[in-house]
């Protein structure tokens, strides 16, 4: 759908819940009115829910990213991938003497695969070692396991604050390669005003990301939303 349609859309389905009051009351709305501003908020929050179910497997397909060729192909477009070296400038304390720095991309949102190439001190040979995330606590407990720790064939990583991790590794991590899921760019029916961006993502008219096939279950979702925001639930209209 273009963002008119969007609209043209959203209008029509938010007021086929509307009910014409019953004689006599006034209890029962006759219309809802959403501006161009508060369409596109719910809008992008609907693709923003759909995309996150999508990816976590807490859908009606009941499958995960990846899982199924359908999954691979409904965030596919969001797919980047990025080489970072360590952050020479940090005076951060590393939990570990070969602890190292990253900071990860602003736009992005879920990793799907990490690694990192180390130097490992044999003839300045260069390897690739699989990367595993591990919680504060985890780490402790594990840190001197040689199966789970950092050791031979994997290193470690830890989330830190400000979209930085820290990578723990037996040897010296010299570049660390992620693939990550991006974030997406909010959908905006009409130019809005400065005082009005939407998700960090700028106040200019921007299309749905995801494929067509899932437009209309976003547009239906953001009407759910719409109308929940109202008080309105299904029961109403059976009044």
């Amino acid at each position: 759908m273009t963002t008119n349609d969007f609209s043209s859309q959203f209008d029509v389905l938010l007021n086929s819940y509307a009910t014409t009051a019953r004689f006599g009351t006034t209890d029962h709305p006759g219309t809802i009115q959403l501006d161009e501003y508060e369409k596109s908020l719910l809008l992008t929050k609907a693709q923003e829910d759909i995309a996150i179910e999508l990816y976590s497997g807490r859908n009606t397909i009941g499958a995960s990213f990846e899982e199924t060729e359908e999954m691979r192909r409904y965030l596919s477009k969001l797919v980047m991938e990025a080489r970072i070296e360590p952050d020479t400038s940090s005076d951060k304390k590393g939990i570990d003497k070969n602890s190292k720095f990253f900071n990860l991309p602003p736009d992005l949102w879920f990793i799907t695969y990490e690694s990192v190439d180390i130097s490992n001190g044999k003839c300045d040979s260069m390897t690739t070692m699989d990367v595993y995330p591990v919680t504060q606590d985890e780490y402790n407990r594990i840190k001197r396991n040689p199966f789970r720790g950092a050791n031979d064939r994997r290193a470690l990583r830890l989330d830190l604050s400000d979209n930085v991790v820290e990578i723990v590794s037996k040897y010296t991590v010299t570049e660390y390669y992620i693939r990550y899921l991006r974030k997406l760019k909010p959908i905006i029916l009409v130019n809005l005003g400065k005082d009005q961006e939407i998700r960090k993502g700028g106040s200019d008219v921007s299309d749905c990301e995801l494929p067509e096939t899932l437009h209309q279950r976003i547009l239906d979702r953001a009407v759910q939303l719409a109308l929940l925001s109202r008080g309105y639930t299904r029961e109403n209209n059976r009044e």
